[in-house]
């Protein structure tokens, strides 16, 4: 590549000390993790160089999401490179396959990308991860100098699982600040974006990637949900799809069909779920670590793993889902009936519980004290 042919003269080219480069998902828009240190950033500081590595079709159809602050800059590409080069911060919150060699005065957030979650991870499961995977990710953890994980006892040696020496931040998510918050502002906006009435309340159905592609759910099912949840809780109910990224193009008719119906809504296009999460009155997930996020804010939430057996053969969690605060359903017809027999005083014990048994903690700060500690490193 021509940048590592250039390396000799480029290595003469000065770090500068207000420059961060961020990715987030290989070039995806602006979101997760990194989103919320750069938002509390861009409020404090007004001499700050930020560049966004992104995904070519996203700089050619500039979000309203992106702040006009913000420099979007090609990912993969030699100016990629360039910038990651001279940029003091480098903000990543998946591992970095693509950069030049870090410099010993630019410093590496990693913020990872999950929240509280029972999937194995990383080390963990390394005889299920590409030997590419393995040595990007071992790659990535030599460069990291802090490296953002959820604050719970659930994993029990973060330093194996992550092949990683150094520090770690664990005063909460930047993610999750909103979620602690409860942003009446970012309510509002969800409903706005999808025109829907302040009189309903918000069930998302968010189910997580699985390898074999399969999704089970059909209308009559959410039908039969929507009505459950309504007689149960005494208010009307829209449901909001949002499925995994590697899911949606492969589900496109499905997506379709479920949405032809003036009570479910494609939810797939919203820039943010972690917004989603907060508007939402109930969610409905299965092994995703979204359903962390509830036990921050004790919204309802269920569990539905109508493939359990298969899943945990494949994967394996690190917690059963019968040791979670949330009912959990192998079965429709077994859903329906924990909505009918649900709760709330039961429901927000357990969850309470749970939290004080493996030390599940959220700061509300985690933007503002990443964000300080990256102006720190920079010296400004």
């Amino acid at each position: 590549m021509t940048f590592y042919l250039c390396y000799p003269i480029l290595i003469f080219f000065p770090v500068k000390k207000n420059k961060i480069v961020v990715s987030n998902f290989w070039g995806k828009a602006y979101g997760e993790n990194p989103k919320y240190i750069i938002d509390y950033l861009l409020k404090n500081h007004s001499d700050l160089d930020i560049v966004w590595l992104c995904k070519p079709e996203i700089i050619q159809t500039r979000s309203s999401q992106f702040p006009k602050e913000i420099r979007l800059v090609r990912n993969n590409s030699l100016n990629a490179l360039l910038e990651l080069h001279t940029a003091k911060i480098w903000i990543d919150n998946c591992r970095k396959n693509f950069h030049p060699r870090k410099r010993k005065t630019q410093f590496y957030l990693q913020t990872w990308h999950a929240g509280f979650g029972l999937k194995r991870i990383e080390h963990d499961i390394e005889q299920t991860l590409s030997k590419r995977y393995v040595r990007v990710a071992k790659k990535d953890s030599l460069m990291c100098d802090l490296l953002v994980f959820e604050h719970s006892k659930l994993f029990k040696d973060l330093r194996y699982t992550f092949w990683y020496a150094g520090e770690f931040y664990r005063n909460g998510i930047p993610k999750n600040d909103i979620i602690v918050k409860n942003d009446i502002s970012i309510i509002e906006k969800v409903y706005d974006y999808y025109g829907i009435d302040r009189s309903k309340r918000i069930l998302l159905y968010a189910p997580t990637f699985r390898e074999d592609g399969t999704l089970e759910i059909d209308l009559e099912n959410l039908r039969r949900l929507k009505s459950t949840f309504e007689l149960r809780f005494n208010f009307n109910i829209i449901i909001l799809l949002r499925l995994h990224p590697n899911d949606i193009q492969k589900h496109a008719t499905l997506i379709h069909e479920l949405t032809s119906t003036d009570y479910i809504i494609d939810a797939n296009d919203y820039p943010d779920t972690q917004e989603l999460l907060c508007a939402l009155e109930i969610l409905i997930t299965d092994y995703s670590s979204i359903f962390g996020e509830m036990l921050i804010s004790k919204k309802k939430c269920f569990l539905y793993a109508y493939d359990y057996d298969s899943y945990m053969k494949n994967r394996g969690l690190v917690l059963d889902l019968e040791d979670l605060p949330f009912p959990v359903s192998k079965s429709m017809n077994q859903l329906i009936e924990q909505v009918e027999i649900f709760n709330e005083a039961t429901y927000s014990t357990s969850i309470d519980n749970f939290n004080e048994q493996y030390e599940v903690f959220e700061s509300g700060e985690a933007s503002k004290e990443l964000g300080d500690r990256i102006v720190n490193e920079m010296g400004i």
